[in-house]
């Protein structure tokens, strides 16, 4: 296996740790959450994806407002494909399905509090490569 592979088994959320960042009685202090979200921003980043290819699906996500009759839900599944899709562009976003498939398909199976946690996950995660992209220019100063 080669260490591009270990890095990205490094950030790929698995269920257990997706249904811990989504529900807040699990991970009510956010550790897991942000935790997680910086260890994303930071391999987004490393990667060299933009902040504008992560944005993209951040802006979708925030535009999906709950509601009791699972409406949104739908919405939640076309960002899935949307994810899919732009993976399927750019080649170094392809780890990126698996996490956020991971964490999405846990809040579909939530309510309201899951759909914010994702939603503050995901604002996190570019939070986070945004400050790695400050760290990496104060290095190079």
């Amino acid at each position: 296996m080669s260490n591009d592979a270990g890095k990205t088994e490094q950030v790929v959320l698995d269920k257990e740790e997706a249904r811990k960042i989504i529900n807040p009685d699990q991970d009510p202090h956010g550790q897991v959450l942000f935790q997680k979200a910086q260890q994303l921003g930071e391999k987004l980043k490393s990667e060299e994806v933009t902040v504008h290819q992560i944005r993209k699906i951040y802006t979708e996500l925030k535009r999906i407002n709950y509601d009791n009759d699972g409406k949104y839900k739908y919405r939640l599944r076309l960002v899935k494909a949307r994810i899919a899709y732009t993976a399927g562009r750019f080649e170094k976003l392809k780890f990126l399905i698996n996490t956020l498939n991971e964490i999405i398909d846990v809040t579909l199976d939530g309510k309201e509090e899951q759909l914010k946690r994702l939603k503050d996950f995901f604002e996190a995660v570019i939070a986070y490569h945004k400050s790695a992209e400050g760290s990496k220019r104060n290095k190079n100063s």
